[in-house]
């Protein structure tokens, strides 16, 4: 008859290392996706940077890397360039170097075609 009350709470003690287990694992996937995510965002940023045609124009990538493996990542590119070439160029050279990295790539364009843009920079 005692035996049933230790059994019980051996129970609940290894349910609760299981949930704590699970929780864990769940937390360190979300840090790895957000380490990839912060990488991507970086090395595509670099890119930008480095060239003299894009440089000085506010073009944003923010990198999304889902949870489950197998998904596709997604950039965002936001920003303002003065040409529908320099547009071309900016997502060009954002995707071969979102490519370099991370084959599966989705990349979602928000670029805008402002002339203004073009003034201001030169």
């Amino acid at each position: 008859m005692q035996l049933e009350p230790v059994a019980t709470v051996l129970v609940l003690l290894v349910g609760l290392l299981v949930i704590v287990g699970v929780g864990v694992k769940l937390y360190d996937l979300k840090r790895k996706r957000e380490a990839e995510a912060v990488h991507l965002q970086a090395q595509v940023s670099d890119a930008l940077l480095r060239d003299p045609n894009i440089y000085g124009l506010a073009v944003t990538p923010t990198a999304h890397v889902p949870w489950w493996s197998g998904t596709p990542a997604r950039l965002e590119v936001v920003g303002r360039v003065p040409t529908p070439e320099s547009r071309e160029r900016a997502l060009r050279l954002v995707e071969q170097e979102a490519q370099r990295i991370r084959p599966d790539i989705v990349l979602v364009d928000h670029l805008e075609i402002d002339a203004a843009v073009g003034a201001r920079v030169a």
